[in-house]
């Protein structure tokens, strides 16, 4: 039997970038190719207005979520294991034909938790997980020492790793993440239960696949990019400036393209919030912050930069920003440490700089001033990704493939029972 039902779980409704823009994203297009979609989020809060404009069925489950500061005391056991969300999830998929049906988790780090796993299993679903970071085998979901501010090569769970306070906030948020990572692989059955893994990258799934089951398959399918050809591309030669879209975090490296722009008397817009905006606004008053902008907001600030800037200290899974940049002629210039090197090529479509190295970042900053350098580079952006741009239509054409051939495999199944 074809599918026909996708279930998409995140724990959020409300596109906050990443994974949640991509489950929202390709829950609309699912919806429009003549899916029956249900969206179902862990969070209690509003759905994404696109979301619900469209055809999609929307369930909030109406949990807390860990990253909410107000709520840690609260979550402290439902982030272990959400025995609230398994039991609602439970009903929903009660009333669903689990042969023509497939379940999608893009998130549950936050609110789901693995406690879901179990009552998915249990009804017999296929299950699909999108590798959006790296909670999947690592306590800390990033491969990063936040105390060291260094990339982490400890293998998740040994005993390096258990000895090591890599955790941003205290070495006691370190000993909850490894409890949570045993649940998860103890009674959670996770990664073990997922029927087939999506890729964002190869950069992330060269770091990930010694640490998933290496009978599961691996499907690399590219993130839907939000974007329209234009006419002509932007001018990133006539701009000033450059960009940073992103969470002000540590992680993320906002304090050395701060210090780096500052080095090389180049002004930095930064678009986001987070943890070190405080600090941030204090240290360098030179810089603008804008805080979190629409997509919609964002798109004219993006016309009028000469370059994006991704200075992440850890290996993030893709780099979004990038791409969407890239699609209205503007380069990028990327820590050479970080997925974003699957997609920037380095003096073709962008620029290297050593990971963490702020001399390294200021030097590049400093070509970027040069006009023929900028404009030759945010050309080749463009028409390298014009030339095949990874739009919605086909991230939902890969999808509905890999819907399909489980669905296939299930009847197999089913037959030799």
């Amino acid at each position: 039997m074809e599918i026909s039902t996708i279930v998409i779980l995140s724990d959020s409704l409300r596109n906050n970038g990443g994974a949640a823009k991509v489950a929202i994203k390709s829950a609309i297009g699912l919806s429009l190719a003549g899916y029956r979609v249900i969206f179902v989020g862990g969070e209690s809060s509003p759905a994404d207005p696109e979301l619900a404009a469209s055809r999609v069925e929307i369930i909030s489950l109406n949990q807390l979520s860990i990253s909410d500061p107000s709520n840690r005391g609260k979550t402290f056991l439902t982030g272990l294991w959400n025995f609230g969300a398994a039991q609602s999830l439970r009903k929903i998929l009660a009333q669903l034909d689990p042969s023509s049906t497939v379940v999608h988790l893009h998130s549950w780090s936050k609110v789901l938790s693995t406690a879901i796993i179990p009552a998915i299993r249990q009804g017999s679903f296929p299950l699909v997980l999108t590798l959006h970071d790296y909670f999947t085998a690592c306590p800390n979901g990033s491969f990063y020492d936040y105390q060291a501010h260094l990339t982490c090569h400890r293998k998740p769970l040994s005993l390096a790793c258990l000895s090591c306070n890599c955790d941003a906030r205290h070495p006691l948020h370190k000993m909850w993440r490894t409890a949570r990572q045993v649940i998860q692989h103890g009674p959670g059955h996770f990664p073990a239960s997922v029927d087939a893994f999506i890729s964002v990258s190869d950069f992330s799934q060269r770091i990930l696949q010694p640490f998933l089951p290496q009978e599961t398959p691996i499907h690399r399918i590219d993130n839907p990019i939000e974007c329209t050809k234009l006419s002509t591309a932007a001018e990133p030669d006539r701009a000033c400036g450059v960009l940073y879209i992103g969470r002000l975090s540590p992680e993320k490296g906002p304090e050395l393209l701060a210090a780096a722009g500052r080095e090389a008397g180049v002004q930095v817009t930064f678009i986001g919030d987070g943890e070190l905006s405080t600090n941030l606004r204090i240290s360098f008053p030179e810089h603008k912050f804008t805080g979190w902008l629409s997509f919609s907001e964002i798109t004219p600030l993006i016309d009028q930069t000469r370059a994006l800037v991704m200075p992440s200290l850890w290996y993030e899974t893709l780099g979004l920003t990038v791409l969407e940049c890239a699609a209205r002629g503007i380069p990028a210039i990327v820590a050479d440490t970080c997925a974003a090197t699957d997609i920037v090529i380095n003096e073709e479509t962008g620029l290297f700089f050593t990971g963490g190295d702020q001399r390294s970042l200021a030097k590049m900053l400093e070509r970027i001033s040069d006009n023929d350098t900028v404009k030759r580079l945010g050309a080749k952006a463009y028409q390298r990704f014009w030339a095949n741009p990874p739009t919605l239509e086909k991230h939902i054409i890969d999808l509905c493939k890999l819907y399909n051939s489980l669905s296939s495999s299930y009847a197999r199944a089913i037959s030799c029972m």
